[in-house]
Formats: C-alpha cells, sequence, structure tokens
C-alpha cells in the first residue's frame, strides 16, 4: 500500500462510522469478483451436465477418445473406467450413492408337488431426505392368490456389519454376510423366512462393447454398477392362514447402485433360469413415448458369463393384461429372439402388478413366468415405467 494513501483512507473509515460507505471503483471491483465466481461455477455445473447427459440412444459405453498419434489406432474411453471397479465381498455392503437396492426372486418347491413365487426387494434412496422401503410379494401358483406387502421408513435402518448388510423393519429382514443372507417377510395372512447360501456363480454385467465388468452405463441417466448371484440355493418356510410349509429352491439375487434416475426410463427386465442349467439376464429399456433404447443382458453357465453383443437379442412382444385396479396396460408375454433360438415367456399369473405408490410413487409389474420354445425354464419378469406410456389392449395382444 502506498504511504500518501493511509490518511485518504483513515477520512474514509472516519466517514464510514455512521453508514457503509464503498466507492464506485470498489462497487464495480465487487460486481465483476461475483460476476466471476458465478460464471466459475455456471462452468462447473455445465460441465457436469455435459458429462452426464450422453445421449442413451448411442453407444452407451464410448463418450471420448483419448489423444494419440497418428499412427496409433485411438481407442474410445469408457465413463465407467473412470470408478472404481467391482469388489466382492466388500461390495456388498450399502455405498451411501444416489440409488442402491438389494433384490431377491425365485420359484420355491414344497412337497406334494407344490410351489409358490416371491420377490422380496430393498430400496435406499439418498436425496434431500434419505428412506428406505422394502417391497415383497409372495403368490401360490397353485391357486394363484397373490400376497403384497410393503414398508417405508426415513434413514436407514441398517446395522453395520463387515461386507454385507442388515435391514430390519416392522418385523422385516434382509440381511447378508460373506457366508450367506437371510430373509424375512409379513404378510397380512401369510409370511415367508429364507436362509440362503452365498454360493454359486457370481455374474458381473457390462454393457456390450465395454472391458468394464460391473458396471453400465445408462448414458444421459447416469452409471450403475450391477452384479447377480443367479443362483442361490434357499430353505426355509412359507406360512399361509397359519399352516407352515417347508421350501426350498434356487433364488436369483441383484444388487445395483450408483448415481442414476430410474424415472427417466422404463424397463422390461428378464431373469431366466434355463433348463440347461444356464441363466439369462436380459433388459430393455425405452424412453417416455416407448421407444426402445437399448436391449442388453448377459449368459452365464458354468463356463462363464458373457455379454450379449449388440443386436444379438431382439425381444418381441405378445399377449398384454390390464389392470383393473390401475388400468395400466402391460406386455405379460414376450418372444426373445436369440442366436440359438426362440424363447417363449408367458406369466404363471398375469395379475402381478404391484402398487407401490405409498412407498416409491410408482407402479410396476413383477411376476413368476414360464419358459418355453428353443430350451424350458423358468424365472421373473419386471416391466417397469408402464404408467406414463398409456397402453391398451388390442385384439387381445
Amino acid at each position: 500500500m502506498n504511504v500518501d494513501d493511509r490518511p485518504r483512507r483513515r477520512r474514509r473509515r472516519r466517514r464510514s462510522s455512521s453508514r457503509t460507505y464503498r466507492s464506485p471503483q470498489a462497487r464495480a471491483r465487487a460486481r465483476w469478483k461475483n460476476l466471476a465466481v458465478f460464471l466459475a461455477i455456471l462452468i462447473v455445473v455445465c460441465g457436469g451436465l455435459f458429462y452426464f447427459l450422453v445421449s442413451v440412444e448411442e453407444p452407451p459405453v464410448a463418450v471420448a477418445a483419448a489423444t494419440t498419434p497418428a499412427a496409433a489406432s485411438p481407442r474410445p474411453v469408457e465413463r465407467t473406467a473412470a470408478l472404481p471397479p467391482l469388489r466382492l465381498p466388500a461390495d456388498q455392503a450399502p455405498h451411501g450413492s444416489g440409488m442402491e437396492w438389494w433384490y431377491y426372486s425365485g420359484i420355491l418347491d414344497a412337497a406334494a408337488d407344490r410351489h409358490y413365487a416371491f420377490h422380496m426387494v430393498v430400496f435406499v434412496a439418498n436425496g434431500l431426505i434419505k428412506h428406505t422401503v422394502m417391497h415383497a410379494a409372495l403368490t401360490d401358483l397353485q391357486t394363484g392368490k397373490r400376497y403384497v406387502s410393503q414398508t417405508r421408513t426415513g434413514g436407514s435402518p441398517a446395522a453395520a456389519i463387515p461386507n454385507g448388510f442388515d435391514f430390519r423393519q416392522e418385523g422385516w429382514q434382509a440381511s447378508a454376510t460373506e457366508s450367506g443372507h437371510a430373509l424375512r417377510a409379513d404378510f397380512a395372512d401369510a409370511a415367508i423366512t429364507l436362509t440362503l447360501d452365498n454360493s454359486g456363480p457370481v455374474v458381473a454385467h457390462r454393457a456390450p462393447g465395454s472391458e468394464t465388468p460391473g458396471l453400465l452405463d445408462f448414458g444421459s441417466s447416469g452409471i450403475s454398477y450391477y452384479y447377480s448371484r443367479p443362483r442361490l440355493p434357499a430353505r426355509g418356510d412359507i406360512v399361509i392362514d397359519g399352516k407352515a410349509q417347508p421350501v426350498r429352491g434356487e433364488v436369483w439375487f441383484d444388487q445395483q447402485w450408483g448415481e442414476f434416475d430410474v424415472l427417466s426410463l422404463g424397463w422390461n427386465w428378464f431373469s431366466l433360469h434355463l433348463k440347461d442349467g444356464s441363466d439369462l439376464m436380459l433388459y430393455q429399456l425405452f424412453d417416455k413415448e416407448g421407444r426402445s433404447v437399448v436391449t442388453a443382458g448377459t449368459f452365464s453357465d458354468a463356463k462363464g458369463a458373457v455379454p450379449l453383443k449388440r443386436g444379438e437379442a431382439e425381444l418381441m412382444p405378445g399377449k398384454r393384461w390390464t389392470s383393473p385396479k390401475t388400468n395400466i396396460t402391460y406386455v405379460v408375454e414376450w418372444s426373445i429372439k436369440l442366436p440359438s433360438g426362440i424363447l417363449n415367456v408367458t406369466p404363471f399369473v398375469p395379475d402381478s402388478e404391484f402398487d407401490s405408490t405409498g412407498t416409491t410413487a410408482n407402479v410396476y409389474w413383477e411376476g413368476p413366468v414360464k419358459v418355453s420354445g428353443s430350451q424350458e425354464g423358468q424365472g421373473f419378469l419386471e416391466l417397469s415405467g408402464y404408467e406414463r406410456l398409456g397402453l391398451r389392449p388390442s385384439n387381445g395382444k
């Protein structure tokens, strides 16, 4: 500071004892400083939006290319490559991401050739408010009767355990350690309790053309970690109208988490156990106008898991079912065209809608299915986002 400026500054301080005084030059400097801060924030925000707003209609794994000499072959850089790789069993634990779920589904066998289907899922959403939701449905495949229940609570009712999770609320339980899982859900007139071994293969899903296992790039909808354990051996009891029945079977387990938007897209999702011991996970994403965005999946067997190539699977819709409760129409029968043949997928019970408007503010279809055609099998089908499409049945299809 110049010495000659000191008296002037002291005079300014004396004049400002009764009010704040700022010279025009100081006010101009402040305006430019605020503008610079605003522009810096805007650049950061726009950069983040550009990072995520990559069109999902383009191949979802390549968003940039590294600069290389002309003689070298440029190689696409995947957004997923910037994230830590899938690590099990550590990644079995909650991650604190924007969205995460642990999902179980399966068909269970009881004595006297009786069969039951169930799905159970834990959702944890971290937004302005963190909340935990648990959904469960149990279907008696002899009678078609369906039992449905759901709970919701603020925060996360989970005990911290190494390499696992332990959610408990209102008598429900979904927990896992490195060795196994435990499930319990209560309904109005039924209950299910299962113990599952953490054995069998682990399938780390990846997008077509991607070299990053365990991660999927959904373009503008974000990035998701996703792995499955398709065949967890399960045993336990089902109680219906006060009568307990021992059950056993193989349960499909999914865990998915990341910073992705579940409301911008809808999906048709299949988890199929085929009779030859192989498994197929297949999903088709569609936009709010019902236009297909991407179809992808993973085929796995004793030799390992292989992601389906682009165009290798084609989904052909069949019969539809309209809910008498919500008037939403779902495509509940499908044909899946693969290089090995065509799989025909039909529901055990067409009325498998799950109305979760009270817990997750959406309605979806979730139910057990039979597989016929080039192979036989069974599994589960999930249909989400149909309430935005306004589908109506036409000639029974």
